[in-house]
């Protein structure tokens, strides 16, 4: 567990009081995935379980679990900035030319944007994308705030990458990815021929994760 020392003044006195107290509620009774979602997000801290791993140069880092979740179970929230649809087109222009920044668009009462680009010190911006994930992003609203909330959308075992859907098809990764497999169902004149690379079987595509430009879900499911 994080020292009270690596939080701000303000997460660090949430911290403290979780200590004096012997910690969340989770810890001592069973409760429903959204109390203890609720829990967290008021608290402004992201909860035990988790760590950020370096996986390599082109995907980046990633989120781990250090410990079995349920199905079911909140895991973390997207934290950011809250900005309009009209402040994300404007910070995009210039970020574009990096290729490298984290937007949320999502739709309650209106559009909103989270850009956590410089919230270095919440997991979720780190957790990759993949079509087929082991999470869900779901939308909560706690006393009329709305939440961006990860989700166990299967069992996940301890040291599981966690993964969910950005949504967003057109995400350069996966256009990589589909450039990719039309390649290979090009090259592969023979399917039979297990020598060839493109006859094997291949896992899901990462493509470069540094590249999240694109980063925009929609639909998010409020329940």
């Amino acid at each position: 567990m994080a020292s009270t020392l690596d939080f701000s003044r303000g997460k660090r006195a949430v911290k403290i009081g979780l200590d004096k107290c012997g910690g969340p509620p989770v810890k001592s009774r069973r409760v429903s995935p959204d109390v203890d979602a609720e829990f967290w997000c008021k608290a402004g801290l992201d909860k035990d379980g988790f760590e950020k791993r370096y996986i390599d140069d082109t995907i980046g880092f990633g989120v781990f679990a250090t410990q079995r979740f349920q199905k079911g179970a909140f895991l973390l929230e997207y934290v950011g900035s809250r900005i309009t649809p009209q402040e994300a087109e404007q910070l995009s222009t210039g970020r574009r030319k990096k290729n490298k920044f984290y937007m949320f668009h999502f739709t309650w009462n209106g559009k909103h944007v989270i850009d956590a680009t410089h919230t270095l010190d919440r997991l979720c911006r780190f957790v990759n994308d993949e079509k087929n994930g082991n999470a869900v992003m779901k939308l909560k609203v706690f006393n009329h705030f709305p939440r961006l909330c990860l989700f166990a959308a299967k069992d996940i075992e301890a040291g599981e990458e966690i993964r969910y859907d950005y949504g967003n098809e057109d995400a350069p990764w996966r256009k990589k990815c589909r450039d990719n497999e039309e390649e290979r169902n090009v090259d592969d004149d023979d399917p039979f021929d297990l020598l060839k690379e493109s006859a094997m079987k291949h896992g899901n595509f990462t493509g470069d994760w540094s590249s999240r430009s694109c980063l925009k879900t929609y639909g998010i499911p409020e329940s």
